[in-house]
C-alpha cells in the first residue's frame, strides 16, 4: 500500500484529493480548493501553529495528554473569542441515545481529541465548500424518516441535505470519502476557526492602513449582519447562475434560475448559488440552511442539539453566520441541514 503523502504548498492532501488549479481556488490565501475526482470540493481552513494562536499549549507538544489538549482547545476558543462571544455551548458530550451517536463522553472526547491533535499538527482542516448536497431532485428529503442512508456530496448546485436530525447527520458526514483523512461533522470550535480564517485572509489583502477598518467590516459581516453574504429572509438577491434552482415552498420543489427576489421572503437555493454567498471560496457559510455540528448547547439533553448561521427562514441582521441556535435532538427541518470536515 502506498502511504506517502501528498502535500501541495505546505498542505497534506487527503489521500485520492488533488487541488483544482482553477484560478481563485489555487492559493491558500484565497481558499485552497481540492477535489475528489468525482467533483466534491473542500477548503483548506488555516489555523497557524503559532505562539499567537497557542500562547499556552506552545508550539512543541508532542505528549498528548489530557492537559494538554485542555490547553489547544483553550487556545483555540482564546483564538477565535470574537466568534464564540461568550456563549455557553460548549464541544462537550449530551447524552442521546439514538443509534449512531456517541456512547459516552470518552467516546466523544477521543473524537474531539483526534479533531484538536489533526488541527494543531497540520495547521488546519478541511471543510466542504458547500452544504452538503443531494444531486438527484427525485431523491430531495421532504419530510422526516428514521432511516437515511443516501451519501452527500459536496457540490454546486445540488439540493441541500435537509429534514435530517443531528445523529444522521453525524453518521452521514462519517460515511463521505475521506482518503487518509477522518470525515466526521464539525465541532463547534471548527465552525468559529473557519470565521477567524475569513477575518484574517480577507484583512492580510488590504494595506495596512486600511487593515482595521476592513477586520471591523468583517465582523460585522460575521457577526451582526450577514444579510449580505448570505441567503436570508430578508436578503435580496439576482441568482444569474443558470445552473442553481430556487424553491419557494420550503424545498417542495424547484425552478431553475435566473430568479430574483426583490422583497423578504423565504426562498431556498441549491448550494453555492451565487458568489456573492462565497467567503474564502466557502459558500453559505452564512444563510440557505442551518448547519448541524458537534456542539452542545448547555441546555437539556432533549435540546442540546446545536446549529450555526441562519438560514433562508431567519433573517441575517438576527442569525448572523456565527449565530447559536439550539434545536431538539429529533428535530428536522427543511432549513437545517449540515456540512462535512476533513482532518
Amino acid at each position: 500500500m502506498n502511504t506517502e503523502k501528498t502535500i501541495y504548498k505546505g498542505v497534506t492532501l487527503p489521500e485520492g484529493f488533488a487541488p483544482t488549479k482553477i484560478a481563485g481556488e489555487d492559493s491558500i490565501d484565497d481558499g485552497l480548493v481540492i477535489t475528489d475526482g468525482y467533483g466534491n470540493e473542500y477548503v483548506w481552513v488555516e489555523v497557524p501553529k503559532t505562539t499567537g494562536v497557542y500562547p499556552t499549549a506552545g508550539v512543541n507538544v508532542t505528549n498528548f495528554n489530557d492537559e494538554e489538549y485542555k490547553k489547544i482547545e483553550n487556545d483555540l476558543h482564546t483564538y477565535t473569542s470574537d466568534y464564540r462571544k461568550e456563549t455557553s455551548y460548549d464541544d462537550t458530550y449530551a447524552s442521546d441515545t439514538t443509534s449512531g451517536w456517541f456512547k459516552n463522553t470518552s467516546a466523544y472526547n477521543t473524537a474531539k481529541q483526534k479533531m484538536l491533535k489533526s488541527v494543531y499538527q497540520n495547521g488546519g482542516f478541511w471543510v466542504g465548500r458547500y452544504e452538503a448536497g443531494i444531486e438527484d431532485e427525485t431523491n430531495i428529503r421532504k419530510e422526516k424518516t428514521d432511516t437515511v442512508t443516501l451519501t452527500p456530496v459536496t457540490k454546486k448546485n445540488v439540493y441541500p441535505y435537509n429534514y435530517v436530525t443531528r445523529t444522521q447527520a453525524k453518521v452521514l458526514a462519517e460515511q463521505v470519502e475521506a482518503g487518509s483523512y477522518t470525515s466526521s461533522l464539525m465541532f463547534g470550535v471548527q465552525w468559529d476557526l473557519i470565521l477567524k480564517f475569513i477575518e484574517k485572509k480577507t484583512v492580510a489583502k488590504v494595506n495596512e492602513a486600511n487593515k482595521e477598518n476592513v477586520r471591523i467590516q468583517v465582523l460585522k459581516n460575521l457577526n451582526e449582519d450577514s444579510t449580505n453574504v448570505g441567503n436570508y429572509y430578508n436578503s435580496l438577491w439576482n441568482i444569474t447562475n443558470t445552473k442553481a434552482k430556487f424553491s419557494a415552498d420550503s424545498g417542495s420543489s424547484f425552478n431553475i434560475c435566473p430568479q430574483s427576489k426583490k422583497s423578504s421572503s423565504g426562498v431556498l437555493l441549491t448550494t453555492g448559488a451565487d458568489i456573492d454567498f462565497s467567503l474564502m471560496n466557502i459558500y453559505d457559510i452564512a444563510g440557505n440552511v442551518w448547519e448541524f455540528t458537534l456542539e452542545n448547547t448547555s441546555s437539556n439533553d432533549e435540546s442540546s442539539a446545536a446549529s450555526r448561521g441562519g438560514s433562508y427562514g431567519s433573517n441575517g441582521f438576527y442569525a448572523s453566520a456565527s449565530y447559536r441556535a439550539y434545536n431538539s435532538i429529533g428535530g428536522t427541518l427543511s432549513s437545517i441541514g449540515f456540512r462535512t470536515s476533513l482532518y
